[in-house]
C-alpha cells in the first residue's frame, strides 16, 4: 500500500513538472511568433523620417538662430530629440521576453510617443502624464467646419483657461485632414491623416485644397519649443456642397501606325489622363470606318468599342482597312457611389491611305474642285462581268444661256495604275448634258484619274477625282453570285 502511494506521488510530481514545462514551452512559442512582427515594427521606426510635430518643434527651438547655424541646430534637434512625458511601466512581459529593440531614440517614434526601455528591449509608447505636464500648449478643440463662398472655414480654441495656462514663446498649429470618396459618410473608409498647413492662427479658410465628392475630418495640434500634447479630437465630418463634375475627356490623342498584317493595318491610339474631381475608373474607346454616302457626306459604319483599364493610356486597334478614313474616340469614365459619370468623347480622324491593301472600299481618295464643284463617286456597279462607276457633280450655270445650266460637259478618265501589269492602260473620254455620268471600261484593282471640264481645250482640269476599283474577290463576296470568276 505504501509502495503504491509512493508511486502515485511520483506520478503527481511528474505531472506537475510536465505542466510547468508545457507552459514554458508555450510561452517561448508565443514569443517566437511575435519576434517577426516586433522586428518589422523596429525596422519601420528605424526608417521613419522626423514627423511634422517634431520638425515644427525643432523649427521653433532654432527660430532665433542665424542662417549659418540654423540648419545645424535643426539637425541636432531631430537627432537628439527628447520628448516630454514619463514612460509607462511595461505591463506586457512577452515584449520584454522577446528582447527586441523597436527604437533607439524618441526621434524614431511617431507623434508624441517616446522610446521607452524595459528589460533588454524597447518600444514606442505614449507617455503617462502628457496631458498634465506644465509648460506645454493645451490640446486645441476643433469646431464644426463651415463652408463660405466656396471655401471651408476651420476654427479651433487656443487653450485659454486650460490647465497648461500660459505657454512661453511662439506657438504654431499643425492642421491635418483625412477623407474618403463617396456620397455617404463611412468612418471605416477614411484614409490616413495628411498635413494640410502650418499656421500661427486659430482660424483658416483654405481654398482649392478640398475636392468635391469627398468626406473630410480635421484635427489640429499646438506645438511650442517645449513640445506638444498631440492632436485634438477629429472634427465632425464635412463635405463640400458642390458635387463632383463629370471627368474631362482624355487629352492629346495621338495615332501611331504599327504594322501591316495580311493586308490590314494595326495602329496604336494614345492619350493623356485628364485632371478630374474623381479618380478614373476606366476608359472606353470607339472606332468606326467612314465611307461616303449617296449625298457625299461621310457616314460611320459598324462602330466598334472596347474598355481599357485606368492604368493604361493606350490601345492597339487591329484589322483597319487600307485607303480608308477612321474616326477614333476615347471617353473617361469615373464612379461616384453606385452611379457612373462619363466625359465627352475626345476624337481624332486617321487616314490609312498609303498603306498596301487588297479589299479597300471604293471611295474618293483625292478630290480637287476648281470650276466644277462637288465631283464625287456615288457608286460602283457590277453587272454581267462589267464594272461601271457612277459619278456626279454640281450643275454649272452657262454664261450665255440666261441662267440655264451648262449644255455640255466633257468627261475624261485614264488609268493611273493597276495591280496586274498585263492590264491595258486606258485613256477614254465622253460628253454628257447631265451632271451625272457612268464611267465604263473599268478593270478590277485599278486606279483612275477622272476630270470633268466645260471645254475640250482646257489645259488645266476644272475638277479632278481619283477612284480605286477593288479586287475581284471583293465583288464576289458582295454580289454573291457564281457568275463572277476571279483569276488567282
Amino acid at each position: 500500500m505504501n509502495a503504491k502511494c509512493a508511486r502515485n506521488k511520483t506520478c503527481l510530481c511528474l505531472m506537475k513538472m510536465s505542466s510547468k514545462m508545457l507552459m514554458r514551452l508555450l510561452t517561448v512559442m508565443v514569443v517566437a511568433s511575435l519576434v517577426p512582427a516586433i522586428q518589422a515594427r523596429a525596422r519601420r521606426y528605424s526608417r521613419m523620417q522626423p514627423n511634422a510635430l517634431s520638425k515644427t518643434r525643432c523649427d521653433l527651438m532654432c527660430f532665433d538662430r542665424d542662417k549659418e547655424t540654423k540648419g545645424t541646430c535643426r539637425s541636432q534637434c531631430r537627432n537628439q530629440e527628447h520628448k516630454p512625458g514619463t514612460c509607462p511601466v511595461s505591463d506586457t512581459p512577452k515584449w520584454e521576453a522577446a528582447c527586441v529593440q523597436a527604437c533607439n531614440s524618441d526621434s524614431q517614434c511617431d507623434g508624441t510617443q517616446r522610446c521607452c526601455h524595459h528589460g533588454c528591449g524597447s518600444t514606442c509608447s505614449e507617455p503617462l502624464d502628457l496631458l498634465t505636464l506644465p509648460g506645454l500648449p493645451a490640446v486645441p478643440t476643433m469646431e464644426e467646419p463651415k463652408e463660405k463662398r466656396r471655401a471651408v472655414v476651420l476654427r479651433w480654441s487656443d487653450g485659454v483657461g486650460d490647465t497648461a495656462r500660459a505657454v512661453p514663446g511662439r506657438v504654431l498649429y499643425l492642421l491635418e485632414e483625412q477623407h474618403h470618396l463617396g456620397p455617404k459618410y463611412e468612418q471605416s473608409r477614411l484614409g490616413d491623416w495628411n498635413l494640410m498647413l502650418r499656421t500661427n492662427r486659430t482660424k483658416v479658410s483654405p481654398r482649392n485644397l478640398l475636392k468635391p465628392g469627398r468626406w473630410y475630418r480635421f484635427r489640429v495640434a499646438a506645438i511650442s519649443a517645449s513640445g506638444t500634447r498631440g492632436f485634438s479630437d477629429p472634427s465632425p465630418p464635412f463635405t463640400p456642397r458642390r458635387g463632383p463634375r463629370p471627368p474631362p475627356m482624355p487629352k492629346k490623342l495621338r495615332v501611331r501606325p504599327m504594322r501591316m498584317d495580311n493586308g490590314t493595318m494595326t495602329v496604336r491610339l494614345e492619350w493623356k489622363e485628364p485632371r478630374s474631381d474623381l479618380p478614373v475608373m476606366r476608359y472606353k474607346v470607339f472606332w468606326s470606318r467612314r465611307v461616303r454616302g449617296l449625298g457625299g457626306e461621310l457616314d460611320s459604319v459598324l462602330v466598334n468599342h472596347q474598355t481599357v483599364s485606368k492604368d493604361q493610356n493606350h490601345i492597339e486597334i487591329k484589322d483597319l482597312q487600307p485607303n480608308s478614313m477612321y474616326f477614333l474616340q476615347v471617353q473617361t469614365i469615373s464612379q461616384f457611389g453606385l452611379g457612373k459619370l462619363r466625359s465627352d468623347k475626345a476624337s481624332v480622324f486617321y487616314n490609312t491611305t498609303g498603306s498596301v491593301g487588297n479589299d479597300s472600299v471604293p471611295e474618293s481618295l483625292v478630290r480637287r474642285d476648281r470650276y466644277i464643284k462637288g465631283l464625287k463617286l456615288n457608286k460602283i456597279v457590277w453587272n454581267n462581268q462589267r464594272l461601271k462607276a457612277r459619278i456626279s457633280w454640281e450643275s454649272v450655270p452657262s454664261g450665255n444661256s440666261g441662267g440655264r445650266s451648262q449644255e455640255r460637259y466633257y468627261v475624261h478618265w485614264k488609268t493611273i495604275k493597276c495591280n496586274k501589269t498585263d492590264k491595258p492602260m486606258k485613256d477614254l473620254a465622253a460628253t454628257t448634258a447631265q451632271s451625272t455620268f457612268e464611267l465604263y471600261e473599268l478593270d478590277y484593282h485599278c486606279s483612275y484619274k477622272v476630270n470633268v471640264n466645260r471645254s475640250w481645250k482646257n489645259k488645266i482640269p476644272e475638277s479632278e477625282l481619283v477612284i480605286t476599283i477593288p479586287r475581284c474577290q471583293y465583288f464576289k463576296r458582295k454580289v454573291n453570285v457564281t457568275a463572277i470568276t476571279c483569276d488567282s
